[in-house]
């Protein structure tokens, strides 16, 4: 019974992916073109992003709808300012709250992606960052792209563990997002995010999610100030065993 009931939901799973493929045309035939006519006319920086973050917000909500995965509101406040968000990433598509909650955010997105779907006008209006296709993706390898957009005001996101969490675990915390914190200056912004049962963590086939609906809770915790030289890898460190601890993983 349980085997039929995730194979049921893994064809909502598929009419999800459909109507994601859909809604990227939709931005490239339709939001992105009426975005470069209103520039020209209005000479203002086109609405490209918040378009995004609406239509993302839609199509979780039908996630919901469909009984994949839901969100309760927020805890905390996001730093108003230009910043690195630090989070765990025990899902497949808690990137996509993140997106939708925290306004003018950039965030690192894998070469590949961008050329299996037409995403590239989407990628580069949206102000996010291509990084090589490694498993684990590391922020210093566009450390220079990455650098400039919290120059000019952005939020990047960069999640420490590299990849997605193994399902109820955590990995260890890389050092980047801390160097690229010390190089700009910038605060460090930690986003804990709890998701229960894990919705599509790495192992899992995207066909086949968890029976009982997924629910995911974001906090966010107060800034801490950029680590000093040489001093990255004790900041990962003990912002990772605030993880463990508050995961009950310490």
């Amino acid at each position: 019974m349980e085997k039929m009931i995730r194979a049921v939901k893994g064809l909502g799973m598929l009419f999800m992916f459909g109507t994601f493929l859909l809604g990227i045309f939709v931005f490239l035939l339709g939001i992105l073109p009426l975005s470069w006519v209103l520039d020209r006319l209005a000479g203002e920086r086109p609405r490209v992003e918040r378009a995004a973050r609406v239509g993302f917000g839609w199509w979780l909500g039908i996630m919901g709808v469909l009984g994949l995965v839901r969100s309760v509101p927020p805890r905390g406040d996001v730093f108003s300012g230009p910043c690195v968000v630090v989070a765990n990433h025990p899902g497949l598509f808690d990137v996509l709250f993140l997106i939708r909650d925290i306004p003018s955010l950039s965030v690192l997105v894998k070469t590949s992606l961008a050329k299996k779907l037409p995403l590239g006008p989407v990628l580069r209006s949206l102000e996010y960052v291509l990084v090589p296709d490694y498993d684990r993706v590391n922020p210093l390898d566009t450390a220079e792209e990455t650098l400039e957009k919290i120059r000019k005001g952005r939020k990047v996101l960069l999640f420490p563990e590299g990849t997605r969490s193994p399902s109820g675990a955590l990995r260890p915390f890389r050092v980047g997002a801390f160097k690229i914190a010390r190089m700009t200056g910038a605060p460090i912004q930690p986003v804990l995010i709890r998701n229960t049962p894990p919705f599509l963590p790495k192992e899992e086939p995207w066909y086949f999610p968890p029976r009982p609906i997924s629910r995911l809770a974001v906090e966010f915790w107060e800034p801490l100030p950029p680590p000093q030289k040489g001093e990255e890898r004790a900041c990962a460190r003990r912002l990772e065993q605030r993880y463990r601890e508050a995961l009950g993983l310490a």
